[in-house]
């Protein structure tokens, strides 16, 4: 697509810096950003300025008991320097810049507004013109909580060119972004104070932010100027919904894995063992290595639904804080303010249902989670008991078989020991034989006896076991 050759009159140019000061991370890590990160801000977009001579701002160091205030000592609202260049066409300075650090409880922004002194049918810029308003992209700065940036001007009454696509040459030129870019970015145009407005970024996809805006007549840069001040507080809650649902989406995006994870764990349990089998060692392993994985995933599934939670109250909170800054600028303007009221209607009921919708589904991954660690606990349990009551069986049968041994042995020495002291009485000695045809003593008579007779006890006593645990197991 070609260059518009067109002039803009009065242009100025906004942009509106938004930081924490305090708060968490996307992993919840805490953040913290002292008061010199809006100095630190300022000499990174004004140093590529060389027309401005003012490089660093004077900051008040204490901290009034005010939930919004400036950063300027003695509580000035804002400060404007002056280009040191000056316009041939008016002998006035070729650009103003206004700028303006506030704090809002726990948020900061720094508001900067680069624009060319109005004068008639003299203040006129071509659209290739914005980017020596962001020289090396000083203007585009990182934040956690982004920026918006904003074009007001005025248009030739005369001209025909459809004025989303002088807006879309508008970014183009300042922002050095692509023509297909800026189109992909469009969200929505609209009515504001009679004159047409552009917005681009969607708040469910994009944390880019960028609004132009093109007056139709003075009074409508006249209503616009009543909520200038308050504009960055509106915008600064924009931000907060728009990045809480962000991270949300990443959050998200973890649990859709996790529960991709979960369903494979829990698949896995193809064959439960049956009622008598007991689990091997390595199907004990494996059970024991699956309980730890979804103990570990139930402990961060666990995190990020409550990080769902907390971004779900995010939203709320600073929906209300936008639609409360909103009746006050409508009463401020004595005008509904439609453009901006259609989002408290739309798009931040919209996020937070999302995010609730996601919660419900995300709960019932919850419930198989836990059914799938409760499965392969009852299971180890189960082959834990059997596995104690055979060992326990087994310690039986020993003590059994030790108790029988002992009788085996106890009786067999009995009847020995009779035997033994009865043998001289049944077989006396008779001193005409010869020694290897005399009986044995009496002594290893006995111990022979004695051996035999326990091992007939043994045998005897073993077989009538084995008779009894056949009878109990056929009773069974």
């Amino acid at each position: 697509m070609n260059d518009i050759d067109i002039n803009i009159y009065a242009a100025n140019i906004h942009s509106f810096i938004f930081q924490i000061q305090t708060g968490i991370d996307e992993n919840f890590q805490p953040l913290y950003f002292p008061r010199e990160w809006v100095n630190n801000t300022y000499q990174t977009i004004i140093q590529p300025f060389p027309d401005f001579t003012e490089k660093t701002l004077d900051l008040r160091k204490d901290t009034p008991k005010a939930s919004r205030f400036s950063l300027f000592t003695e509580s000035k609202r804002g400060l404007l320097f002056s280009s040191q260049n000056l316009n041939p066409k008016t002998n006035k300075p070729y650009r103003k810049l206004l700028v303006y650090p506030q704090q809002i409880a726990d948020s900061y922004v720094l508001s900067l507004n680069f624009y060319i002194p109005q004068t008639a049918q003299k203040d006129n810029i071509k659209l290739e013109q914005l980017k020596e308003f962001n020289p090396d992209h000083c203007l585009q700065i990182n934040t956690k909580l982004g920026q918006t940036f904003l074009i007001t001007a005025f248009l030739d009454p005369n001209i025909t060119e459809n004025k989303e696509k002088i807006a879309n040459q508008c970014l183009h030129h300042l922002l050095n972004l692509s023509l297909e870019e800026i189109q992909a970015k469009f969200y929505r145009k609209g009515e504001l104070f009679n004159s047409e407005i552009i917005e681009y970024g969607n708040p469910k996809l994009d944390q880019f932010h960028a609004l132009i805006l093109f007056f139709a007549e003075e009074s409508s840069s006249e209503n616009f100027n009543k909520i200038y001040w308050e504009l960055p507080s509106l915008l600064l809650y924009h931000h907060k919904i728009i990045t809480a649902y962000a991270d949300s989406r990443l959050d998200y995006h973890e649990l859709d894995k996790k529960v991709s994870e979960i369903d494979r764990l829990i698949s896995s349990f193809n064959s439960q063992p049956q009622e008598n089998q007991i689990l091997s060692s390595n199907e004990l392993e494996d059970f024991n290595q699956k309980l730890k994985q979804l103990l570990n995933l139930s402990l961060d599934y666990s995190r990020k639904l409550r990080n769902l939670e907390y971004y779900q109250n995010t939203i709320a909170i600073h929906s209300s804080n936008y639609q409360t800054k909103l009746n006050y600028l409508q009463k401020l303007t004595n005008n509904n303010l439609d453009f901006f009221a259609s989002l408290c209607g739309e798009e931040w009921t919209t996020l937070q249902t999302q995010i609730k919708a996601d919660l419900n589904y995300f709960h019932q991954g919850t419930i198989i989670l836990n059914q799938g660690i409760e499965t392969i606990r009852g299971l180890i349990e189960i082959d834990q008991a059997k596995s104690d009551r055979l060992k326990e069986a087994r310690e039986k049968e020993k003590d059994i078989r030790l108790q029988i041994t002992i009788l085996a042995i106890g009786s067999g020495l009995a009847v020995a020991g009779i035997v033994a002291t009865s043998y001289p009485l049944i077989t006396p000695e008779n001193p005409l034989l010869p020694p290897s045809f005399r009986p044995l003593h009496p002594f290893s008579t006995s111990v022979i006896l004695s051996l035999i007779c326990a091992i007939l006890a043994y045998l005897l006593i073993e077989l009538i076991a084995i008779i009894i645990r056949k009878f109990k197991k056929f009773k069974a």
